[in-house]
């Protein structure tokens, strides 16, 4: 029987990662998951997964000029990965996992390819945001994670699938007296708001994660700079289940947040949550398990 093809054009370890492995690892038969190597590699070999490995072509539209006159290119290099592949493997469908997939998807898979698209994040501003728009029509299937990201995407025929967890995975615990912010160290997740907010409340605050690239390790430095001692930075943690069952509550300080699987982790966890009241988490907490914030408002 033909496998399905999982493409993901990150190597990072976030939300949209553990969901990918999660989702992969139940099919029969597994699928071939194409991706560079890093920790979404990692964990798909962990899980028993075939991974074949890509070329990592970093593309940030917003960086410099030179950097947006290269994505074109790299775009096209993905597309002429995924041409390969299909006709190699020649799967039974291509899951575009994340809207750089997606893009190198319409552009390099076979015209007779099914292909369904996972998407996962609300699109960037300008060219690219409607380049993402054109390809999904491509696309046979569009799964988003959040009405927020369906609205966002305007295309009527896409599902919303809010992603869940393993219960088996998650079992509440003791708590504690501190209060935790779980995630990548990057900008627009706003890790200044939950160092406010823990400090006002006169809570200690750990914060679990990795800097992304050479901007997240410079924000790094600046949020230690202006740290109070109830402040401790533990670095990344490969299994979040004992932080999330040890913590007292989490902290989400991202304006607009897609869905929030840390979120949903955390409620199966048992510790209630503090997140804003904007995108994927408004549709995730409710009175009972957390409280929700005006976005950006410690």
């Amino acid at each position: 029987m033909p496998r399905a093809l999982f493409v993901s054009y990150t190597g990072l370890g976030g939300g949209a990662e553990r969901l990918l492995v999660d989702v992969a690892r139940r099919l029969d038969p597994p699928p071939l998951i194409a991706c560079p190597d890093g920790a979404l590699a990692e964990s798909a070999r962990a899980a028993g997964l075939r991974v074949l490995p890509l070329r990592e072509r970093p593309i940030d539209v917003r960086a410099s000029a030179r950097d947006r006159i290269a994505a074109p290119l790299r775009i096209a290099g993905h597309a002429r990965e995924i041409r390969f592949l299909c006709r190699t493997l020649r799967p039974d469908t291509l899951v575009a996992w994340g809207m750089r997939s997606m893009l190198a998807a319409a552009a390099g898979a076979p015209e007779s390819q099914r292909v369904l698209f996972q998407h996962n994040d609300l699109l960037p501003p300008g060219a690219t945001g409607r380049a993402v728009r054109r390809a999904a029509r491509r696309a046979d299937k569009v799964v988003c994670v959040s009405g927020a990201v369906a609205r966002d995407l305007g295309l009527e025929s896409a599902h919303v699938i809010h992603p869940g967890v393993d219960l088996d995975g998650f079992h509440p615990g003791p708590g504690g007296g501190h209060a935790l912010l779980l995630g990548a160290i990057v900008d627009w997740k706003r890790p200044e708001v939950a160092i406010e907010a823990a400090e006002r409340a006169g809570v200690p605050l750990r914060i679990a994660g990795a800097p992304l690239g050479n901007d997240g390790e410079a924000l790094e430095r600046r949020l230690r700079e202006r740290a109070g001692p109830e402040v401790m930075f533990t670095g990344p943690i490969s299994d979040p289940t004992a932080a999330l069952r040890e913590a007292g509550c989490l902290i989400h300080g991202s304006d607009v947040e897609p869905w929030g699987l840390v979120l949903v982790e955390a409620l199966a966890s048992g510790t209630p949550v503090v997140a804003p009241a904007a995108g994927g988490p408004a549709e995730i907490v409710t009175p009972e398990c957390g409280v929700l914030y005006p976005p950006g408002d410690a």
